[in-house]
């Protein structure tokens, strides 16, 4: 979506939200949605519409596909009403919040007797992830995109820091990254970003290319991989954490195993919550002739 109007979604709501309820700013967030895309986003409709029709394969009905589209920004809309929240709220708030399922894997990895690497995708709400963990006793280092405006950024890495997670640079983040594994911490990854020079992988039924960072760093360092996906709860109030077995490099496992194996758990979750997955880029190479 346009930077400068998510900045300025973010600076009116962060105002907006000491005197609306929540359950009235998520209305009001969701409503404006459409008229947002219209105005200002209708290349990442269309992008995002294109994802869409790849998770549901190659029958599916194409205005169910645009209706889960506009479902996903829907959602979106809501991530940024938490996200302008998430500083105000105290750690019981956020685990009062929080379902979660899978706990014991987290214990197994930590049990290894190293730090943890957590991935997760642009679905539902990564940061709030992010601070359940710090919650629960447990140092987060969040590897991050630079947002642009820069003004955006510093908004947007303010809010991680108020929760107690510590955001690393993609750009030059190494030795932070490896530091916070060596003092057995959680380093958390978005593993479903497109990049031209990635791991390729098969996602969906078709190869794209993916950062193969959290499959490298496991596999230096010896640190358990797990999957993890926080959600907003279909059936009620609150959110569900999904959290998977650890994936451990093997004798002879490369990158591109590793990063296989976490896409396709990946995958499986935005199965169950197309409209939370919020990739609004090509995810996947354009089809040509020739392919």
């Amino acid at each position: 979506m346009c930077a400068a109007v998510v900045y300025w979604a973010h600076v009116i709501g962060s105002f907006l939200m000491r005197y609306v309820p929540v359950e009235i700013a998520y209305r009001l967030a969701a409503g404006l949605t459409p008229l947002a895309l219209q105005l200002f986003a209708r290349g990442y409709f269309d992008r995002a519409t294109s994802n869409m029709r790849q998770v549901l394969g190659p029958h599916v009905d194409p205005r169910e596909a645009r209706r889960l589209t506009q479902a996903a920004f829907a959602n979106y809309a809501r991530y940024m009403v938490d996200l302008v929240r998430l500083p105000h709220l105290n750690p019981r708030d956020i685990l009062q919040t929080i379902r979660i399922e899978g706990w014991e894997h987290v214990d197994s990895a930590f049990a290894a007797g190293r730090g943890v690497v957590f991935a997760t995708g642009h679905i539902g709400n990564w940061d709030l992830a992010g601070a359940a963990f710090v919650a629960n006793g447990h140092p987060v280092n969040a590897l991050v995109e630079t947002l642009r405006p820069a003004r955006w950024n510093e908004r947007v890495q303010r809010t991680r820091t108020a929760v107690g997670v510590k955001a690393i640079p993609i750009e030059s983040g190494l030795r932070d990254m490896l530091s916070a594994l060596r003092k057995r911490e959680v380093l958390a990854v978005l593993v479903d970003r497109p990049v031209p020079d990635g791991v390729p992988v098969t996602f969906f039924g078709r190869t794209t290319r993916v950062p193969g960072g959290a499959a490298t760093l496991a596999l230096r360092t010896g640190s358990p991989v797990v999957p993890a996906a926080l959600v907003r709860d279909p059936h009620g109030p609150g959110f569900v954490a999904h959290i998977g077995p650890p994936i451990i490099g093997g004798q002879g496992d490369d990158a591109t195993i590793v990063m296989q194996r976490i896409m396709n758990w990946l995958e499986g979750i935005i199965r169950r919550y197309p409209d939370q997955w919020f990739m609004f880029r090509h995810m996947w190479p354009p089809i040509t002739s020739s392919s």
